[in-house]
């Protein structure tokens, strides 16, 4: 008897587990949330264009990116130049710690210049003027700070805690908002200003760096919003549409050819082209496909309305009531993306 409930207890433990899995993903209706989404300096027209058919969804504007040239200085790409959406929603000033290097190369995510821009008291307040100055130039309503691959270096993030709270007060005094992008690597227990707003970037989870898979799924997102309860108290969640593809991917991704991230449009292209049918991934609400190709297989992974849908309704209903999308160019239809 004793072993029959034993199994019994065990069977019900199985059902509902399983039941609670085989819900998949989904959106749906959630607590109101502000969208936001950056317009690239590489791909303006496009960006624009896909602003213009969705703007009356977006709370919020990024021009990315502000990065550093040869000598260290702030630079403004021409391409973003005199951009302003039409409307009265706030167009933020991205700035990056990518760098120019002699002869035009360019160093992406930079740790260097983000160390030596903040090693010092002094040097933290001339960056801080710096980019006050050039968001006033450029008559945007605030700043965003995008620096990446900086997490690691303990010191450093102190003296960027420290440089943050000098932001902070420096652009309340200009009258401009301010906005701290974090990567999912990111420590969130450090002091940092209460009163700019965190962005947390919950996307490639897979990508060139792995083998095929979503950019996120319902664990990492679940993850990710355990760890940002330690941030202050206004918090944002970053989602990336679009995907990546992979070429004969083996031994997780370590082995393989190609890789390369794709958009939406160009998904959907590739799916049609070699009369691929797309599957949705009920963790992840993602779609995926494979085809095969001049003696290679490649594997596609990407997100459309719906995907996105259900990552906001993850994360509307853990109480972040603000979400950024990267970023606008290459999607098919974002009109039905739910704020509620």
């Amino acid at each position: 008897m004793k072993y029959a409930a034993l199994v019994l207890a065990a069977a019900c433990l199985f059902l509902a587990s399983g039941c609670r899995a085989e819900k998949p993903l989904a959106g749906e209706s959630h607590p109101l949330v502000t969208l936001s989404s950056w317009v690239v300096s590489w791909d303006r027209e496009r960006g624009m264009e896909e602003y213009e058919k969705t703007a009356d969804l977006w709370d919020g504007i990024s021009l990315f990116a502000a990065d550093f040239d040869e000598k260290g200085n702030l630079h403004f790409p021409e391409n973003l130049e005199n951009l302003r959406p039409d409307g009265n929603v706030p167009v933020y000033l991205t700035v990056v710690n990518d760098r120019a290097l002699p002869g035009g190369k360019m160093v992406e995510k930079d740790r260097e210049i983000i160390t030596e821009k903040l090693k010092t008291e002094e040097s933290r307040y001339r960056h801080v003027k710096d980019i006050i100055r050039l968001a006033k130039e450029k008559q945007v309503d605030g700043i965003e700070v995008d620096y990446e691959k900086i997490g690691q270096d303990r010191e450093l993030m102190n003296h960027f805690c420290d440089f943050t709270r000098m932001l902070d007060l420096e652009a309340q005094a200009a009258h401009l908002k301010v906005r701290i992008i974090l990567e999912p690597s990111a420590p969130m227990s450090l002091p940092y200003s209460e009163g700019p707003e965190y962005v947390v970037m919950m996307y490639n989870l897979y990508g060139t760096h792995s083998g095929p898979g979503p950019k996120a799924d319902r664990k990492f997102i679940e993850k990710m919003l355990k760890k940002m309860e330690s941030l202050p108290r206004r918090k944002g969640a970053a989602f990336s549409t679009g995907g990546c593809l992979w070429q004969d991917s083996h031994l997780f991704g370590l082995l393989g050819g190609k890789k390369k991230y794709i958009t939406e449009s160009e998904a959907i292209r590739l799916a049609k082209n070699h009369h691929a049918a797309p599957e949705r991934d009920p963790e992840s609400a993602a779609l995926h496909f494979s085809y095969k190709e001049n003696g290679s297989s490649y594997e596609v992974w990407y997100g459309d309305r719906e995907t996105m849908n259900a990552w906001i309704t993850l994360a509307a209903k853990e109480g972040i009531s603000s979400v950024s999308l990267w970023r606008l160019g290459g999607s098919v239809d974002m009109k039905g993306l739910r704020k509620e």
